[in-house]
């Protein structure tokens, strides 16, 4: 099924045709909704989530109609950016996003703040948008997001939140460098993937599980610091290497000053917000450990998988 999911996320790549990309997000949806009904015992929350892939849907119709008729309106355009920011949980179509992730299982939330983004933000870069439209959908991305997640104390609720403040930085990359926003999404999918399986394995579902813990407390309390830090963008780590690089790439240019503050700022706020999930830890945080336990590390197959993506998502930007 995880196969299926990922061919279908890819091939639309290969086409420019609105409506076979929309065809192919349809099975895709049709895919993820088989995979929630699995792994979510609130059925209530997989009918929700129908219910806005279903007012989605009618967007993307009613806006190639309108392109259709009118070819390349702006309301045809409007309709379809309004789709795909609620696809993409982007505000003010934020809501559902939040409110359905504390109900889905780490493998499923983790599939939906990645791979599910892919045909969207594809759709997004053969859409004509005004600049206009751009600095507002990033600057709500940017601004909304942290102040939302300060006081949060679930764990999925927060990623999805940063997730939405992501999508910040990849609407931005990929409306004028879309190899950037593919090598900027690739990072971000890697380090998800890794502090997804941080706190699944550990079950750490809120950020005060940290000091709970004392078999591993050596481990547990250094390595989710590492991946929460590289997510926040914090120097010298692989992801602040991708948000530097973006930022070299369009300072040169004054049409994209504004968006570039807009971005940092953010980026400074997050950092502050991920700073402020780790200080119990970093303040608690005690420098021992028993032979056994580095043995359990060392041997654990799932903490190799974490190191070796850790590892990728650090050479990565050598490419």
């Amino acid at each position: 099924m995880l196969t299926n999911l990922l061919i279908s996320s890819i091939l639309p790549l290969f086409s420019t045709d609105l409506l076979m990309i929309w065809f192919f997000m349809e099975i895709n949806n049709f895919l993820f909704i088989f995979i929630l009904n699995f792994s979510i015992k609130n059925k209530k929350m997989i009918f929700f989530y129908f219910f806005i892939q279903t007012i989605i849907s009618f967007l993307i119709i009613y806006s190639l109609i309108l392109n259709n008729l009118f070819m390349y309106s702006n309301i045809s355009n409007f309709f379809m950016i309004s789709a795909m920011m609620m696809k993409l949980g982007i505000p003010p179509f934020h809501l559902w996003l939040p409110l359905i992730s504390k109900f889905m299982t780490w493998h499923s939330l983790l599939l939906l703040l990645t791979m599910m983004k892919i045909i969207p933000f594809y759709m997004i870069s053969l859409i004509k948008l005004n600049l206009i439209m751009i600095y507002s959908i990033i600057f709500l991305c940017s601004i909304l997001p942290p102040y939302l997640m300060l006081n949060l104390i679930n764990f999925k609720v927060l990623l999805s939140y940063s997730s939405i403040n992501q999508s910040g930085w990849m609407m931005f990359l990929i409306y004028f460098k879309i190899f950037i926003w593919f090598k900027y999404f690739m990072f971000y999918t890697l380090i998800s993937l890794s502090l997804f399986n941080m706190i699944f394995y550990f079950k750490m579902f809120f950020h005060n599980n940290f000091l709970s813990y004392n078999y591993y407390q050596t481990y547990l309390n250094f390595l989710p610091m590492i991946f929460m830090f590289n997510m926040a963008g914090l120097p010298p780590f692989s992801f602040f290497l991708m948000k530097w690089y973006s930022i070299f790439l369009f300072s040169y240019s004054s049409n994209y000053l504004i968006i570039l503050i807009m971005l940092m700022l953010s980026s400074l706020i997050m950092l502050y917000i991920y700073t402020n999930m780790m200080i119990s830890s970093i303040f608690f945080f005690q420098f021992k450990s028993k032979l056994n336990n580095f043995k359990f590390f060392i041997n654990n197959p799932k903490t190799t998988l974490i190191y070796m993506i850790l590892f990728m998502s650090s050479i990565l930007f050598l490419f």
